[in-house]
């Protein structure tokens, strides 16, 4: 009995092994389920004997399939059959169409066997580029106000000062250069501020008919001294869920841009419509120099400015501001135009109420 009752404890305690066993597998490959990175295990003969979920992405289903069946780049191929050798190899892909960047890694493992990690590094490459571009574009954008400054400083102290009138003039551009400055300053702190969510939003039942003529009242006089007509179309629009304070600096960006590119004699119509059972778009729409539809989906990228005869008004911050004011409010927005001469549209939307 004695002998039993021991047997009947090996069984349980190999039993439980066993499950725990299965259970930390299964937690395993949950987890290499989950990873962003595609995870191959490639047997001697070259077929994929495990594949995460990224790998199936890639290839469909794979079991059974030949490893150069799902990854056709001869760069990876080669990298992968030299880890053969028993040293990892390390590939990094560029491709152009679509703009794609891979790195591929092989390890030897047991048996003969590889395993082969693809990470799609697109992403990063993409942020490392803004973020070099960012820096580049504020330097640029710097270095002309404070050129300017020094010079000006340099040649008043040469002996202008002696002259009141002309004096009076290099201090006066002194000052519009300052201002254009802390402009910068400030629409970089606004935008780092909203894209850190540090920027709360006081959401609250609106009317867009009241938030277009609000907006409409504070551009007016913009508008006139430009001999630019601006409208705003009756709406039967829904009530919205918005921050009108960020809204009106939404809508007052849109305008004033639209009224900046219309010649005098045109016209700015601003307009609010349902779209869907839970949005409410709105719209500017000018009968302005246009957009080519190159430019179309980098306007509001930070300092892009399609422009290159006005790219020394404004800072180019704007309608970046304006992108994500409008994605904080849970919408997306986007320009349209039917290129050069024929006028833009800039549409956004926001959640009903």
């Amino acid at each position: 009995m004695r002998l039993a009752a021991a047997l009947r404890r090996s069984a349980a305690s190999v039993r439980e092994q066993r499950l725990a066993t299965q259970a930390e597998r299964d937690r395993l490959a949950a987890l290499i389920d989950e990873l962003a990175d595609a995870i191959f295990i490639v047997g001697q003969d070259g077929r994929i004997e495990l594949a995460n979920a990224a790998a199936r992405r890639i290839g469909g289903d794979t079991s059974g399939r030949r490893l150069a069946e799902v990854i056709r780049e001869h760069e990876a191929l080669e990298a992968i059959e030299a880890a053969r050798d028993g040293r990892e190899h390390i590939v990094t892909l560029e491709r152009s169409d679509p703009r794609r960047f891979l790195r591929v890694v092989a390890r030897p493992l047991e048996r003969g066997q590889l395993l082969v990690v693809v990470q799609d590094l697109t992403a990063l490459r993409r942020l490392e580029t803004m973020r070099s571009d960012f820096v580049a574009n504020v330097s640029h954008e710097l270095r002309r106000p404070i050129t300017s400054l020094k010079a000006m400083a340099e040649t008043l102290e040469e002996g202008a000062l002696d002259d009141a009138v002309a004096a009076r003039d290099f201090v006066g551009r002194m000052h519009r250069e300052i201002d254009g400055l802390a402009q910068l300053v400030n629409e970089l702190l606004a935008l780092a501020r909203i894209e850190s969510r540090k920027e709360p939003l006081a959401l609250d039942r609106r009317s867009p008919m009241q938030l277009l003529r609000e907006a409409a009242r504070r551009m007016g006089p913009l508008a006139a001294r430009a001999q630019v007509a601006l409208a705003v179309e009756s709406s039967g629009a829904a009530d919205v869920m918005a921050d009108a304070e960020k809204v009106g600096q939404i809508l007052s960006n849109l305008v004033h841009n639209a009224v900046k590119f219309t010649p005098a004699g045109g016209t700015v119509r601003l307009a609010a419509e349902d779209a869907g059972t839970d949005q409410v778009a709105f719209t500017v729409t000018d009968t302005g120099v246009g957009i080519e539809r190159a430019d179309l989906d980098r306007v509001f990228e930070r300092f892009y400015k399609a422009d290159p005869a006005r790219s020394r008004e404004g800072t180019g911050l704007g309608l970046a501001i304006v992108k994500h004011l409008v994605q904080a409010h849970g919408g997306v927005i986007e320009a349209r135009s039917a290129g050069s001469g024929r006028g833009a549209t800039f549409r956004f939307t926001l959640p009903r109420a």
